[in-house]
C-alpha cells in the first residue's frame, strides 16, 4: 500500500480554497437574505427567467406611468386654481358692473376695475408649472398672452383700429360724445366682437395653441389634460373686460355708456358660464387620472406579487445559510492559524 504524503502546506492550501468558495457563497446568501430574492435570476429560474423579465418590464412601465400621472395631476390642480381665480375675477367684475353709474366717478371706478381684472386675468393665463405655460396648449414654451396695455400691443391697436374703421373717428375724437346707444350696440356686436374671434385672437392676442395637451393616463387611455388660453370662455372674459377698460372713459354720453354696460353684463355672464364648462371638463380629466392611478396601483400589486412568487427565497433558509457559512469561514480561519503555528523547528525545540 502506498502512503499519501501529508504537509502543512497542502492542508493550508486546501483551507484557502474552502474559504474562497465559502466567501463567494456568503455574498450570495447575504444578498438573498437582505433582498428576499434569488441572487441570480437566470441561474435560479432557467427557462422561466424570461417570464420574470417580462413582468418586471411591465411593472417598470406602469410605475413610470404612475409618476407621470402624478405630474399631470399637479399641473391640472394648478390649472384649476388659475381658472377658479379667473372666474372669481369675472364674478367680482359682474358685481361691479351691476352698480356702475353714468357719473364721472362711476365711470372711473368701473374702468379701473376692468383694467385691473384684465391685467390679473392675463397674469393668470400666463401661469406656469415646472417651467411650462399651462394655458399655452401644446406650445408650452411660449407665454400665451402679452400685456394689453403694454407698448406696441397688437391687441389694443387692433381694437382701436376697429373702432375707428366702424365710426370713422378715433376714440379720443370729440365726435365720441354723439355716439348713440344703437350705434354702440352695433359696434360691440360686430366689429368689436370680431376682434375676439378665434382667428383674430390668435393673430393679435394669443401665442397659445388651440391644440391642448393629450396625455396617456393608462396603457389604453388618452385624455385632454390642459385648457388653452384660446378657449371661448377666456376670450369672452377678455372681451368683457376690454370693452369697459377701452371705451368706458372716452366720453360716451349716458345712453351709449348704458349700452356698453349692458353688453358687458351679458358678455360677462356668458364668459363665466363658458369658463366654468372648461373647468368642469378639466375636472373630469382629473377624475379619470385619479381612477387610472387606482387601477394601475392594483395592477402593480399583482405584478409585484407575481415577480416575488418567482424570485422570492425563504428568508429563514437564507439566514440559516448565512450563519452556517460564517461559521465555516471562522472555523477555517481558526484552523489556518493553527497550521501556521506548526513548524519542525518548534518541534525540535
Amino acid at each position: 500500500m502506498k502512503a499519501q504524503s501529508v504537509s502543512s502546506y497542502a492542508l493550508s492550501n486546501a483551507l484557502r480554497s474552502v474559504v474562497s468558495k465559502a466567501q463567494t457563497e456568503l455574498l450570495k446568501a447575504q444578498q438573498e437574505a437582505t433582498t428576499g430574492t434569488v441572487f441570480d435570476v437566470g441561474l435560479a429560474l432557467g427557462a422561466r427567467s424570461g417570464q420574470t423579465i417580462s413582468l418586471r418590464k411591465e411593472y417598470d412601465r406602469l410605475s413610470s406611468l404612475t409618476e407621470m400621472n402624478n405630474l399631470i395631476s399637479q399641473r391640472m390642480r394648478t390649472s384649476q386654481t388659475a381658472i377658479g381665480s379667473v372666474i372669481g375675477q369675472a364674478q367680482n367684475f359682474l358685481a361691479n358692473l351691476a352698480g356702475a353709474t353714468s357719473t364721472v366717478e362711476g365711470k372711473t371706478t368701473i374702468v379701473q376695475s376692468a383694467k385691473s381684472a384684465l391685467q390679473t386675468t392675463t397674469g393668470l393665463l400666463n401661469s406656469s408649472y415646472a417651467g411650462e405655460f399651462i394655458f399655452a396648449g401644446v406650445n408650452t414654451d411660449v407665454k400665451p398672452l402679452g400685456d394689453y396695455f403694454g407698448d406696441g400691443s397688437t391687441a389694443r391697436s387692433a381694437v382701436q383700429e376697429a373702432f375707428e374703421n366702424h365710426f370713422g373717428f378715433a376714440t379720443d375724437a370729440p365726435q365720441v360724445a354723439g355716439i348713440s346707444a344703437s350705434d354702440m350696440e352695433a359696434f360691440l356686436g360686430t366689429a368689436f366682437a370680431a376682434e375676439f374671434s378665434e382667428a383674430n385672437w390668435s393673430s393679435n392676442w394669443s401665442s397659445a395653441s388651440s391644440t391642448v395637451i393629450k396625455s396617456r393616463i393608462a396603457p389604453t387611455e388618452l385624455t385632454e389634460t390642459s385648457v388653452s388660453a384660446n378657449a371661448e370662455g377666456f376670450r369672452k372674459v377678455a372681451m368683457s373686460f376690454t370693452m369697459v377698460a377701452e371705451l368706458g372713459d372716452i366720453g360716451l354720453n349716458d345712453s351709449a355708456f348704458s349700452a356698453l354696460i349692458n353688453k358687458a353684463l351679458g358678455t360677462t355672464t356668458e364668459a363665466i358660464t363658458a369658463v366654468s364648462q372648461s373647468q368642469s371638463a378639466l375636472g373630469i380629466a382629473q377624475a379619470r387620472t385619479t381612477n387610472a392611478n387606482t387601477r394601475i396601483a392594483a395592477q402593480i400589486n399583482i405584478l409585484n406579487s407575481s415577480v416575488r412568487d418567482l424570485e422570492a427565497v425563504d428568508p429563514y433558509e437564507a439566514a440559516t445559510r448565512v450563519s452556517a457559512l460564517m461559521s465555516q469561514i471562522e472555523t477555517s480561519y481558526a484552523m489556518t492559524t493553527r497550521l501556521m503555528g506548526m513548524s519542525l523547528l518548534n518541534y525540535l525545540k
